[in-house]
């Protein structure tokens, strides 16, 4: 009778939280549902909150945004600093996309996308702020007074999308919407300051810090949504649909919108692994691809947290693109000559749910971090599922002889530099980002796990994991996880292979 009173009790106080989180905008958000269903508070997080309303006729997105950020520095902040990528995509003489990619990447002609801001307020008062940044894509507002540690502040921005023709990670094109990188999101304070980088044209120029998110988004009623979290509920209307999101303890929010989708599932462990596509054969193949993966990267790394996932097909020429919880990948992929690459890409990009999503990094000045292990975790995942002998196929058709040494004979005496450590900015063009980031890092994964066998080598994989996910990883802290393991240093190891002259140097 006891443990009836007691269940009742705490059915009441859920009861009034849901409707406190309900009807007091400045408690909503500071409760997040976790994995057993219990309300978790977490002020050390940034907490996001965005309304949006979809129209995909008019190819606008409007959206209210509150954001909740905590300065868990040790020093006061005087200002705060969004990233607001969807203005990089404004000037065509100052494209995200490599001049090569430009008929790719609009073929229907330069379309432009961007933010345009309408309201911000900061702590419910008109602040003044500024666009800054290489395509006005930094947003600064400044503190008349500083945000001291441990202090929080409450920022509302109501702005509108301009979605551009582009089958990218931000735009239309025939079958879908892709809302990647497409909200005002804070920018990472770390041992350098504010990090401002701007949407490079090499590689994924993204760098976050875990925060939770609700999103609520009304589409027209024929529209399905995949997005990042969990989808809380569906309410029908009048022509339309309201979808809410939730995405608990994940560094960004990304989510793709048709009205062709089909979805089918899986369950991997305690997750439900979804694909949505519309091409409806290989739509089932690329969710055994990820079904597969997904158990075997459990077993390999650790366990993947989260209650679901989505692979998603998508008008998106660059191959795949990982988000936390999400994935785009290619549509044409899914004609079903492509089933090799299609399995590829599906791994490579699931792989980055751990080396990205849960182990996060600066992608611009480190790509190699998350890269190179997520192109070598592809190997793995061919050894566990079709034997050595296959995965060994694998590394030197797709990594070895087919991607680094065919490098080095396109160059051909040329620029020698094999640095593979080096910020996006410095890379020449997409061929030698690829085959250093992607190849030689991958190269150099395995050439570590045949230095320390294979029982160190996924003991460190998973030491690294453990000790770093939900948070931003550094090199310092690869080389830490392999030596608490293997007890001595591989820190030369690694100096080796990503600076092309080292051994000069320390010679």
């Amino acid at each position: 009778m006891g443990l009836v009173h007691i269940k009742r009790k705490y059915l009441i106080v859920i009861i009034v939280l849901t409707i406190l989180c309900i009807t007091v905008p400045g408690l909503y958000g500071l409760f997040w549902v976790g994995r057993d269903g219990l309300y978790q508070p977490d002020r050390d997080l940034t907490q996001y909150e965005i309304d949006v309303n979809f129209n995909p006729y008019s190819k606008r997105v409007d959206c209210k945004q509150r954001v909740e950020y905590t300065n868990k520095e040790e020093t006061d902040l005087w200002a705060l600093y969004f990233h607001v990528y969807p203005n990089a995509f404004k000037y065509a003489e100052k494209s995200v996309f490599p001049k090569e990619e430009m008929d790719r990447a609009y073929p229907n002609g330069f379309s432009p996308g961007f933010l345009e801001l309408n309201k911000v307020l900061l702590e419910g008062n008109p602040v003044t702020y500024s666009f800054d940044g290489y395509s006005d894509d930094i947003l600064m507002i400044p503190l008349e007074k500083p945000l001291k540690p441990g202090d929080r502040r409450e920022i509302y921005l109501e702005y509108s999308l301009v979605m551009p023709n582009s089958p990218g990670r931000f735009g239309y094109s025939d079958n879908t919407y892709n809302l990647g990188n497409w909200y005002p999101i804070i920018c990472v304070y770390d041992e350098r300051g504010w990090s401002l980088e701007p949407y490079h044209s090499l590689g994924d120029p993204f760098y976050s810090d875990v925060s939770n998110y609700c999103v609520r988004i009304i589409a027209p009623s024929e529209f399905v949504i995949a997005a990042t979290g969990e989808e809380v509920k569906v309410v029908e209307g009048d022509g339309e649909k309201i979808w809410e999101f939730k995405g608990h303890m994940v560094r960004d929010f990304a989510w793709v919108a048709s009205n062709k989708f089909q979805r089918s599932s899986a369950v991997v462990g305690d997750t439900t692994i979804y694909s949505y596509y519309y091409t409806q054969d290989r739509g089932n193949k690329a969710l055994e691809f990820g079904a597969s993966a997904l158990e075997i990267f459990n077993e390999l790394f650790g366990t993947y947290p989260y209650k679901n996932l989505s692979i998603v097909q998508t008008d998106f020429f660059i191959g795949g693109m990982e988000y936390p919880r999400l994935m785009m990948i290619d549509g044409s992929l899914y004609d079903g000559e492509q089933d090799e690459w299609l399995e590829l890409v599906t791994v490579h990009e699931l792989a980055h749910q751990w080396w990205y999503g849960l182990v996060g990094n600066d992608e611009v000045h480190d790509s190699w971090l998350d890269e190179g292990l997520t192109e070598y975790s592809t190997i793995l995942y061919y050894g566990r599922r079709y034997g050595r002998e296959e995965a060994e196929h694998k590394y030197q058709i797709y990594i070895n002889k087919g991607k680094f040494q065919l490098f080095r004979i396109y160059r051909d005496g040329g620029d020698t530099n094999e640095t593979i450590h080096r910020p996006l900015y410095e890379f020449k063009d997409w061929l030698e980002y690829d085959s250093l980031v992607y190849g030689k890092g991958a190269i150099m994964f395995h050439e570590l796990r045949q230095e320390m066998g294979d029982e160190t080598f996924f003991k460190v994989l998973r030491e690294y994991f453990e000790n770093n996910k939900y948070r931003n990883a550094k090199p310092k802290d690869l080389y830490k996880a392999c030596q608490e393991v293997s007890g001595k240093s591989w820190e030369d190891f690694f100096l080796q292979w990503l600076y092309d002259d080292y051994e000069e140097k320390a010679g």
